[in-house]
């Protein structure tokens, strides 16, 4: 056990750090990683069951719905539940992150 938690310590100690600094759409990894959310989001949280302004752009999309560029991305069907915002996946920060902006 003791072996093991050292293990698991020394990979954390020596993992790379990533820092979202701009989507990474072109790389291998990012079909399957969460949409970076492009635009500042400090009016927008905290987002509660009650309260997720995300839902006022974001609508529930249609399996093969045509997004114009520019539009708000779509919830996907894995997001959504009879027509409303599953209540497993409400808090978008969870999987999501704001792109930082470049210093």
């Amino acid at each position: 056990m003791k072996k093991l938690f050292m293990l698991s310590l020394a990979a954390l100690v020596f993992a790379p750090v990533v820092y979202a600094q701009q989507p990474a759409q072109s790389s291998e990894l990012a079909k399957f990683a969460p949409p970076m959310i492009p635009h500042p989001i400090a009016a927008y949280i905290p987002i509660t069951p009650e309260k997720n302004a995300c839902v006022m752009c974001h609508i529930p999309g249609e399996p093969g719905m045509k997004v114009a560029k520019g539009s708000p991305t779509p919830l996907p069907p894995s997001h959504v539940s009879d027509g409303k915002v599953n209540p497993n996946r409400y808090e978008c920060l969870l999987c999501h992150a704001e792109v930082l902006p470049q210093k």
